[in-house]
């Protein structure tokens, strides 16, 4: 501010509290608040009459030093007319804006509201009558000197007023600031409460449910452990195990079709890009091509001789060529020959696999392999809820860890709030 005013006073507290220890629980904290509010703004109001009535008087002043100074021509008749005109403009000016701003009547304080207001008002005033005193600084310390200095004084008293005022708003606004922050702090707990309550639930749904898997498992173990123990399971294991030595058999057949078919292979490839089959006849030759024991079948014997007969055929007349034209017509011959002969071993093979298959009926495998199952889940479930467990037991930690830090923030600003006497938070 212009002029040298705005210097802020020390105000230092004589009183020494006696510290005192209080005990509430959280619901009453917002009661307590406005407990401790009220006796505030009452000081506060008593404060702010008191400074309007300070702040009134230094007006006056002000204003009755204006009134001298309009009233003083400042010997200006004796100085040249340009300064003398330069001078009236400044002293008309300076003394226009003054009395305007210390005529001007401030709000009555009845509210804390009215407190900002007269703040806002009392700052505006100082304002202005700093920055029409900042213009016409020269003219005042030329002209005007000993009005200056007065005018410097008790606007200087002005602004102290003004800003003991200031405080005690910025008080009050920082009480209101750390009052609504611990509501806030208030409604985090609330919500870590409703949480860590939620994760306890929760707890003890996974603890019930690993107890009925773990019931579950015993269950399962001792029902497939006397399926196991029974003489039609042994049985149908015996007869698996039969099934199982018949696969020798299997790739013995399928050695000797193969090798057989192999002996054609050049022909038969041959004709397949040359055959005028339809593309069923034409698919089943190049899987008789590929997996020829796979396609033979006495429901395929005919259309597997009519390929090998159409084949010997395009041989006979040239329509392939091939190495040695009568060596291949009697391979194909030769295979047309032992298609019985594959047949009766792939039948006989069928109905012996059959034979043993038909003896599993004796045990229901689906019955043990639906426990096996249901006891692996059961299993892997126990592990799914101990692992859930841990993390929750973990979140609940957290969650207290982060309740007592909230809570310890709670009384921290409380305490202040309450002027240092401390209020402690009951579990």
């Amino acid at each position: 501010m212009v002029f040298g005013f705005g210097k802020k006073k020390a105000v230092e507290s004589t009183i020494d509290p006696v510290q005192q220890q209080r005990v509430v629980s959280l619901q009453e904290i917002p009661a307590i608040i406005k407990e401790l509010e009220s006796p505030r703004i009452s000081h506060i109001l008593q404060e702010a009459k008191r400074l309007k009535t300070e702040i009134g008087l230094n007006q006056k002043n002000i204003h009755d030093i204006i009134l001298h100074l309009e009233s003083d021509d400042l010997k200006l008749d004796d100085v040249d007319k340009n300064l003398k005109t330069v001078g009236m403009r400044g002293k008309d000016a300076v003394v226009s804006t003054i009395k305007k701003e210390t005529e001007a009547r401030l709000t009555n304080i009845e509210r804390y509201d009215d407190v900002i207001t007269t703040n806002n008002e009392v700052n505006q005033m100082l304002k202005r009558i700093g920055d029409i005193l900042g213009v016409h600084t020269r003219v005042m310390h030329v002209f005007a000197r000993k009005y200056a200095d007065r005018l410097k004084e008790e606007i200087s008293k002005l602004s102290q007023n003004r800003s003991i005022l200031q405080r005690l708003i910025n008080e009050q606004e920082n009480f209101k600031s750390d009052s609504c922050a611990i509501l806030e702090l208030i409604e985090k707990i609330n919500s870590l409460k409703i949480e860590e309550d939620q994760k306890k639930h929760r707890l003890i749904e996974i603890t019930n449910e690993k107890k009925e898997a773990l019931h579950a498992i015993t269950r399962l173990e001792q029902e497939t452990s006397e399926l196991r123990a029974t003489p039609e399971y042994n049985e149908f294991l015996e007869v698996r195990k039969k099934i199982d030595h018949l696969s020798h058999e299997k790739h013995e057949i399928r050695r000797k079709i193969d090798a057989q078919f192999i002996k054609i292979s050049r022909p038969l490839s041959k004709y397949s890009y040359v055959s005028s089959f339809d593309k069923p006849m034409k698919k089943m030759m190049e899987e008789l091509i590929s997996d020829p024991f796979e396609v033979i079948s006495i429901h395929n014997k005919e259309l597997v001789v009519e390929i090998l007969q159409a084949t010997a055929k395009s041989v006979v007349a040239g329509t392939i060529s091939v190495k040695d034209s009568d060596k291949s017509i009697e391979l194909i011959e030769d295979t047309i020959d032992r298609l019985d002969e594959f047949l009766k071993l792939k039948v006989a093979f069928t109905k012996k696999v059959s034979d043993l298959e038909s003896s599993l009926n004796i045990f229901d495998i689906k019955t043990l392999e639906t426990k096996e199952k249901e006891l692996e889940k059961a299993r892997s479930n126990i592990t799914d809820f101990e692992a859930s467990s841990k993390k929750i037991e973990k979140e609940i930690k957290d969650n207290e860890s982060q309740l007592g830090a909230v809570k310890l923030e709670i009384e921290s600003k409380m305490t202040s709030l309450n002027n240092g006497n401390a209020i402690i938070i009951k579990t």
